[in-house]
């Protein structure tokens, strides 16, 4: 496909869980689909690696590795989801796959990337790192301000609305495949902390999180838990 019908798809500007949004990306020059099987690290901590990854499936970690061997998750990759992945060799983070993970993947280095795309998709580019940094912000404010069942409900509202794709409203119930060690991690507690933070959660009538799947039973009385203010994903 010539790089002026590509553009053309792109001006309609579907979203990344359009599949004719996802076909056009696969066929941009460079374009390579891979697959990641569950626990596989897609890149690793002092390695450097340049690359921009649309999530077609599958759940990945962004982790800081600490020296004691424990992990800090930064920030959660999702289906239909752009990962930017920048890293110079210095410290950076860790990129595990949680489920198995396809991706359509673009070289970098970013900063050439802008001049070799249509505008649309570096746009796309643009936003999805926005997005990151405003994501980084919250989850910093969780583990330092925030009381532990303020932050799990937190956590838990930012996946809905991202598992939904939707920055306007929540669904009822997603799929998660988070084990209670990983969303320790994301959370900054034991994973005896998050087992008790979930019930209280669960006796509260406010959630549940059983076999990879979080219900949602109280919306408004999550969101008043959570202190949540959605405007910082877009959807």
């Amino acid at each position: 496909m010539g790089l002026s019908r590509q553009v053309a798809g792109f001006e309609r500007r579907p979203t990344l869980a359009d599949a004719s949004w996802e076909r056009v990306v696969s066929e941009l020059p460079g374009a390579v689909r891979r697959s990641y099987p569950a626990n596989a690290t897609i890149a690793r901590e002092y390695v450097a690696r340049s690359s921009i990854l649309v999530i077609t499936a599958g759940w990945a970690a962004f982790a800081k590795m600490l020296p004691s061997g424990s992990r800090l998750i930064v920030d959660f990759a999702l289906p239909h989801e752009i990962a930017l992945i920048e890293f110079g060799g210095e410290v950076s983070e860790t990129v595990t796959a949680l489920s198995e993970v396809k991706t359509i993947e673009l070289a970098g280095p970013i900063r050439s990337f802008f001049s070799s795309y249509p505008q649309p998709i570096c746009e796309a580019v643009q936003q999805a790192q926005a997005s990151r940094y405003s994501r980084v912000a919250e989850h910093l404010a969780g583990v330092s301000r925030r009381g532990t069942v303020e932050r799990t409900a937190h956590l838990l509202l930012e996946l809905a609305c991202r598992a939904h794709r939707s920055a306007t409203s929540f669904p009822d119930r997603f799929e998660c495949p988070l084990n209670q060690a990983e969303l320790a991690d994301a959370l900054g507690l034991s994973a005896v902390h998050v087992s008790r933070v979930l019930k209280e959660l669960r006796e509260r009538g406010l959630a549940s999180f059983r076999n990879g799947v979080v219900e949602l039973h109280d919306h408004v009385g999550l969101i008043e838990t959570a202190g949540f203010d959605r405007s910082y994903i877009s959807s």
